[in-house]
């Protein structure tokens, strides 16, 4: 559950940044993130996101949710 809150939090927060490169900016706008997080938290998640994903990959177990996509 942590990796996939983690995994969307984060799309929000780079998704904003990369939306005003002038290029991205002009062919779909720009795009606000609704949620903004201070320095402290989007680096506290990024880092336990980074740590749920290594479980998950170093575990090699099967969940529906997370392993339906690569079906």
């Amino acid at each position: 559950m942590l990796l996939l809150i983690g995994i969307a939090l984060l799309a929000l927060q780079i998704a904003e940044p990369v939306s005003q490169i002038p290029p991205i900016a002009d062919s779909i706008g720009v795009f606000v993130s609704p949620i903004t997080l201070p320095l402290w938290l989007t680096i506290s998640l990024a880092l336990t996101t980074a740590a749920a994903s290594m479980e998950r990959a170093l575990r090699l177990r099967y969940h529906w949710a997370l392993d339906a996509v690569a079906n």
